[in-house]
């Protein structure tokens, strides 16, 4: 179990981190930046479990985050709108999708805008997707 000091710490770096405030209470609502190190960890999450529900043969990869709003409460609530781009490597075979490279002609080209909220479960040392939405997009 996470003490309440490592706790505390790991919010105030969330904080100072992604967003740079120095202290955030319990509820308040944030918007840090979208390239912030935590958020693209988040958004890259959100992706595999995408991928791994997906029936598409060939993997999604997070091309951009183009908006984030973060909640503080148990953890961090991390709630985004992602750019996701249909790579060439097989779905569900490639541990590492940032090695795969991205299709560059139609008709394999394919853009998803996914909206993401994740839980950054601080007191469990977890993450989880809570809610996802995709639809093809053309950008």
């Amino acid at each position: 179990m996470t003490s309440p000091a490592t706790l505390f710490s790991s919010l105030l770096c969330v904080c100072t981190c992604a967003v740079s405030v120095s202290a955030a209470p319990i509820g308040t609502v944030l918007l840090p930046r979208p390239n912030a190190e935590l958020v693209q960890e988040m958004a890259v999450y959100a992706a595999i479990y995408y991928n791994l529900r997906s029936t598409d043969e060939f993997a999604y990869k997070v091309t951009r985050v183009v908006d984030v709003q973060t909640t503080i409460n148990r953890g961090v609530v991390y709630s985004m709108d992602v750019l996701l781009g249909r790579t060439h490597c097989p779905n569900g075979r490639t541990p590492n999708l940032e090695s795969c490279a991205l299709f560059s002609s139609p008709p394999e080209v394919q853009t998803l805008r996914c909206h993401f909220v994740v839980l950054n479960d601080l007191l469990d040392d977890q993450k989880r997707l809570l809610d996802s939405s995709c639809t093809a997009t053309t950008q």
